[in-house]
């Protein structure tokens, strides 16, 4: 998930620490065992990376972040794991939606409480939601909920600027609405059929404004960090470790007493600790794949069912030679994706079903657009308005991309791939990853060619298709130029279509005229290979976890080691 306004810019940070990643295996449930070995003081040690920017629900956009927040807090929906669709949590039920499709009513489940025993109200989501969207706040987030009545005006008002007055008035534009201790009502600027896949999110994350309040920038401290999750933050030693413990007022029964995350930066590090047993859980990254495959126990230890991102080698559509379609679509079409699996990857899956990842609704199986077909390639070019590739829009070519040793051998690869297939000399242009940021930022500045990627926030297609690639709002389609109006029209028809089949439909149709258009030439979908230990118990993974384990943390246990 990049996160920081998108989950683009945590695919940059994963292309550099790609050992650091734990979580984001799809749905698999981990061995069980009888009741009689669970461990009531069992503690759970994990490796969290680095620390963390922030843990501020409406602020987190990191993959780090957001898991520390969803241990702490628990949002109106979850996911099912298997399905990955929106599940009552806090929530009593399905939420109550209008005939029009524009209000959604949720009702909370009785006694509902924070870890301190005190009362969670409607009150305390709406506080959430609206602080997301506040000016004051700015959360990087808060653009999932531009949905919401009145959201986007306000948040992208200038709190130096605007009066006080018309900040109240934003606010109280806002369609956010509590009906009582137990009810709250969103009203939405459109038809969203997608709307209770975000209240799983972490953006509308109740709080207690008196917290945040009393603690001002450092409400995030376990003083007044207060959450309504299966943990509480109960320490936090910097740059070091942070501690949770079973939140007894939690409506389920937490099985673990204490999970402890450490910041281990170093993936070969925390493979160490790991075997030593100082670690039950880790990431495992592609240099140590050769390590487990040697060693059965290691090998019997590890989970991988995929992950919720998919690569690409972005095009500059403005820019000749990719200024033409089919251009594009014959350097998608010429290289291998099974061979880059095997021989560089190593871990995940050749996108073959199109822009959307395997496991996630809106896959397709049949959008075969891109497939490796050098002939047909060649045909491409051929009948390109640069007919051939001695045209010299065809000279000078660059792959420009993040510096490190890694990211190297990935371009170094399709290099030679263009190189054999079409007979194109592609160079090779590797810039520092602050600089390479910055430089896939803006249209002006992006790149020939270029790899990046997108990791879903949460399991719809609106959060792939519109999100990334429509007009000028899009994460992806600004910064390389493109635009096709049918593909607009379609995507938005399906983001207010109720009717599920319909809209499904509607979501594959839009996903062969990206596949064609190729703004983008889909390289792989990732997998977040995770090692866990053998008297770890009860633990259910997604392919859109944020931490191992997120959608039934409550069930998770360890029995009695060694």
């Amino acid at each position: 998930m990049t996160r920081r306004r998108n989950s683009i810019w945590s695919v940059l940070a994963s292309l550099m620490i790609l050992s650091l990643i734990a979580s984001a295996c799809t749905s698999a449930q981990g061995p069980q065992t009888q009741a009689g070995d669970y461990d009531p003081e069992g503690e759970l040690i994990t490796n969290m990376g680095s620390e963390p920017d922030t843990i501020d629900p409406h602020k987190a956009s990191f993959l780090g972040e957001i898991g520390i927040v969803m241990q702490v807090f628990e949002g109106l929906m979850s996911l099912d794991p298997k399905t990955l669709k929106p599940i009552p949590a806090a929530a009593a039920k399905d939420p109550e939606v209008s005939a029009d499709g524009l209000t959604y009513k949720y009702t909370l489940r009785d006694g509902l409480k924070y870890s301190d025993g005190s009362p969670l109200t409607a009150k305390d989501f709406a506080y959430g939601y609206t602080r997301t969207c506040s000016p004051q706040n700015a959360g990087d987030y808060g653009f999932v909920l531009f949905i919401i009545k009145g959201c986007d005006a306000w948040y992208h008002m200038d709190p130096k600027k605007a009066t006080p007055a018309e900040l109240d008035a934003g606010k109280a534009s806002l369609g956010i609405k509590v009906l009582s201790p137990k009810e709250l009502e969103f009203t939405l600027i459109e038809p969203a059929a997608y709307f209770p896949s975000i209240t799983y999110m972490w953006v509308g994350m109740p709080a207690r404004e008196s917290d945040v309040t009393k603690g001002g920038d450092k409400w995030t401290e376990p003083a007044t960090y207060i959450g309504n999750g299966p943990f509480k933050l109960s320490e936090w030693k910097h740059n070091e470790k942070m501690v949770f413990e079973r939140n007894t007022n939690y409506r389920q029964e937490v099985k673990l007493k204490k999970k402890t995350q450490v910041m281990i930066t170093e993936g070969a590090v925390a493979f160490a600790a790991y075997r030593s047993n100082e670690l039950d859980t880790t990431g495992v990254g592609a240099e140590d794949l050769r390590s487990i495959d040697s060693d059965p126990a290691l090998k019997a230890q590890m989970v991988d069912s995929g992950g919720s991102c998919t690569f690409y080698y972005g095009f500059n559509n403005a820019k000749p030679p990719f200024d033409d379609q089919k251009v594009r679509l014959a350097f998608a079409k010429s290289f291998d994706r099974e061979a880059y699996i095997k021989d560089v990857q190593k871990t995940g899956q050749p996108a073959k079903g199109g822009f959307i990842r395997a496991g996630f609704p809106g896959y397709d199986e049949t959008d075969t657009v891109q497939k490796f077909d050098v002939a047909a390639a060649k045909t491409l070019i051929a009948s390109s308005k640069y007919a051939s590739l001695t045209n010299p829009a065809f000279t000078g070519l660059k792959i420009t991309y993040s510096s490190n040793a890694r990211t190297k051998a990935r371009m170094e690869w399709v290099q030679q791939q263009w190189k054999n297939n079409l007979g194109v000399d592609v160079a090779l242009d590797p810039v520092d990853p602050t600089a390479y940021t910055a430089l896939t930022k803006k249209p002006e500045t992006t790149p020939q060619v270029f790899f990046l990627g997108w990791c879903a926030d949460f399991p719809d297609p609106q959060n792939w298709h519109t999100t990334v690639w429509i007009t000028k709002s899009g994460i992806s389609s600004g910064r390389v130029s493109y635009s096709n109006p049918e593909f607009d029209k379609i995507v938005r028809a399906a983001d207010q279509e109720k009717d599920a089949t319909k809209r499904m439909s509607e979501y594959l149709k839009a996903g062969k005229i990206l596949s064609n258009d190729a703004p983008a030439a889909w390289v792989y979908y990732d997998a977040s290979p995770a090692l866990i230990k053998p008297w770890v118990k009860g633990v259910t993974t997604t392919a859109i976890d944020a931490v191992l384990g997120q959608m039934r943390l409550w069930e998770i246990y360890v029995t009695k080691k060694g």
